[in-house]
């Protein structure tokens, strides 16, 4: 069996058999967030996502039950319509994690609706270097170069 295979069916399993109906108290609804088909299918068969970014996902799920489970705020909101986006951030290990549960309303069922990862070697990575282009920049304004010569003709 492929890798990608393997890795799909091994995150099916974790997510229906280990965490569906297992389901714990979230401290920061005071309830608990329910794993549904829902997230699933937005996690796993979003048509835009590549399968990179999918596998990636499903691999991280166990970070994402964490957050659920430790959060006591949630970061974001946003409201469309009648549904409510409660966005989950934290760093577990060297990942940054986020997690978006959703509701009918403010006083729905929260439902697991996404999670994304992004890695935080990466992220160091990039904000090392625009540091660094920072201070480059600097660098150059306040020593300015001596104009270039014109060669003579």
């Amino acid at each position: 069996m492929s890798s990608v295979k393997s890795t799909i069916r091994k995150a099916k399993n974790y997510y229906f058999n280990v965490w569906r109906g297992k389901e714990k108290m979230c401290p920061a609804f005071g309830e608990k967030v329910y794993i549904t088909k829902l997230g699933w299918n937005h996690i796993a068969y979003h048509p835009r996502r590549t399968l990179v970014d999918k596998l990636i996902r499903l691999k991280n799920l166990p970070l994402a039950q964490k957050v659920l489970e430790t959060a006591t705020t949630y970061q974001t909101l946003e409201i469309r319509g009648d549904l409510y986006f409660y966005g989950f951030q934290a760093i577990q290990g060297n990942k940054m994690v986020k997690v978006v549960v959703t509701s009918k309303g403010e006083a729905g069922k929260k439902l697991l609706y996404s999670t994304m990862f992004k890695s935080m070697a990466r992220q160091e990575q990039r904000n090392i270097e625009r540091h660094n282009k920072r201070l480059i920049n600097e660098f150059r304004k306040s020593h300015p170069r001596h104009k270039p010569r014109r060669k003579k003709r």
